[in-house]
């Protein structure tokens, strides 16, 4: 399928038909982005094109000499990133289609260093520039990969996402020491570059067939008192009324953008895909039967904004049963104020105070740059990837504390949390798990070994008692039922019926001490092979 297509008519419309084409060829084309020239020949005085990019479309670092070009944006948004001849980000310029609140216009006339990063899962734009084209007199950046290596490309595009904006101080140093190209181009950046630059935020939902919450969960993200800069949702693959209800929220609301799976890949699948194609300097992701609270994005960000390098930011939540019904309130113990955790304090006052299976993953808000680095949430960690993912972030980072509720999290029969929660087995593969991964290489200097092994043993402890509980509790009905039939059974029926309530217990608590030294004893043998 052809990348090109061509206005042969005298009068040509473009319409939300071409832009619709020049999408689907982007998508298909091998560099993921497609043109419709509107010029007849490279000859022409004036060359006019709509270019349609993909979001991970690679635009090799280049510069035009004794040429213009301007961008007329006509739908999504993305960045101008321009360099000095080193290789160093001088400055960029966020644009982005009517309506965004960003400027949609911009015109370069120098030779200066520039790539063009698409925000957006499709930008369009409309390039003029001056003719003739001349192929040659593209001047590409030896820095720059050339394009011939994806993955190499793909690293390149995900080095400049992470890249945060100079602040203004920073960008006037840059101007005093750069070449009088690149001060040229000044002008033209927006008057909010010129102060320090607030941390963004992005909003991910990962849905499937929650199609009855969806709408709750949208909205109370829309209408934050503080709205995300970037929402983005990821349907896994849903059988139900999940597209409809997504669909008529971007019909009101097109900013959001919307990941659609072919087929079911799993959470965590679809949390990957959405942190990497994420812009902003940190992210929350929420279920979609979940629900956020009032005022939890703006308390959060003032925190981000006071401890910028802050790992994670989070709050209490609530949980709720299916209709809505309050169950218990998830906190902490030894931190009662707004404040922020350096890594030695967090390890003192949340980790070697809170239950080992305490978390406040619900509720917490990831920077996303480290978040990457530590490998997102680990799918062999199941339902609890997230969890190490803010130990690790905290014990690195440090960790920020907004100590009221900031949402309430449904608790649903069939989740992931709680299919793992009424599987010992499944429980205490994840122990082990995560266990030799926080006494992996990468990890270990995190991770301190006595914090280790006071952690898998304690959670350990903690799903054998729960099980044990469970015993407990079933042998109490069994009794209960026991008494109920005891005038009316016999003496062999009653001694059957409290020899099988001592059993089931005996057999619990058996199995889970049995269980549990078997899994110490893996823990230990993995610790050992790692050491060696």
């Amino acid at each position: 399928m052809s990348s090109v297509l061509t206005a042969d008519d005298d009068i040509f419309v473009v319409n939300a038909e071409t832009l619709q084409t020049l999408k689907e060829m982007a998508a298909a084309a091998p560099l993921k982005r497609s043109r419709l020239c509107l010029h007849r020949t490279s000859d022409d005085p004036i060359q006019e094109m709509v270019i349609a990019f993909a979001r991970d479309s690679y635009v090799r670092v280049h510069r035009h000499r004794n040429k213009s070009e301007s961008f007329h944006v006509l739908v999504g948004s993305l960045q101008v990133v321009f360099f000095d001849d080193e290789g160093c980000e001088t400055r960029r310029i966020r644009l982005g289609e009517p309506g965004t609140g960003l400027p949609c216009l911009y015109r370069l006339s120098c030779d200066a260093w520039h790539a063009v990063l698409i925000e957006t899962e499709f930008a369009i734009i409309h390039e003029t520039t001056n003719g003739p084209f001349v192929p040659s007199e593209a001047e590409f950046a030896s820095w720059a990969p050339d394009g011939n290596d994806p993955n190499v490309s793909l690293a390149f595009l995900m080095h400049l996402r992470a890249e945060p904006s100079a602040s203004g101080s920073d960008r006037a140093a840059h101007r005093k020491q750069s070449n009088s190209a690149a001060e040229t181009v000044a002008p033209i950046v927006d008057a909010s570059n010129s102060q320090k630059r607030s941390p963004t935020l992005t909003t991910i939902i990962c849905n499937y067939n929650h199609g009855r919450f969806l709408s709750r969960a949208i909205e109370a993200m829309i209408t934050q008192s503080r709205p995300a800069d970037e929402f983005i949702i990821v349907d896994d693959g849903s059988t139900d009324d999940s597209l409809s209800v997504i669909r008529s929220w971007t019909s009101r609301y097109p900013s959001i953008r919307v990941i659609q799976n072919e087929r079911n890949l799993g959470f965590h699948a679809s949390f990957q895909r959405a942190i990497t194609t994420a812009t902003s300097d940190f992210i929350y992701s929420g279920a979609a039967d979940d629900r956020i609270l009032p005022g939890f994005f703006e308390g959060a960000m003032q925190l981000a904004e006071k401890y910028p390098t802050t790992g994670i930011i989070s709050g209490q939540f609530i949980s709720v049963d299916p209709s809505g019904q309050p169950l218990s309130v998830s906190k902490l113990a030894a931190v009662q104020e707004a404040e922020f955790l350096d890594p030695k304090s967090y390890l003192r006052d949340v980790l070697n105070v809170e239950p080992p299976t305490h978390s406040l993953s619900a509720s917490t808000i990831f920077r996303r740059q480290p978040l990457i680095e530590a490998g997102g949430c680990r799918v062999e960690l199941g339902s609890w990837g997230d969890t190490f993912a803010i130990q690790a972030l905290g014990l690195k980072h440090g960790f920020c504390y907004w100590p009221q509720p900031a949402m309430e999290w449904t608790i649903l029969p069939g989740s992931l949390s709680q299919t793992t929660r009424s599987d010992p087995f499944k429980g205490m593969r994840i122990v082990e798990r995560a266990t030799k991964m926080m006494r992996s290489d990468a990890f270990r200097d995190l991770f301190p070994a006595d914090y280790v092994d006071r952690w898998a043993h304690g959670f350990q402890q903690s799903i054998a008692h729960e099980q044990l509980n469970h015993a407990i509790e079933g042998n109490q009905a069994f009794q209960t039922c026991r008494r109920s039939v005891a005038d009316s059974a016999s003496l062999p029926i009653r001694l059957l019926l409290n020899s099988l309530g001592f059993g089931m217990r005996a057999l619990y608590f058996v199995t889970f001490r049995v269980m549990r030294f078997v899994v110490s004893g893996q823990i230990r043998k993995a610790y050992q092979a790692d050491s060696k």
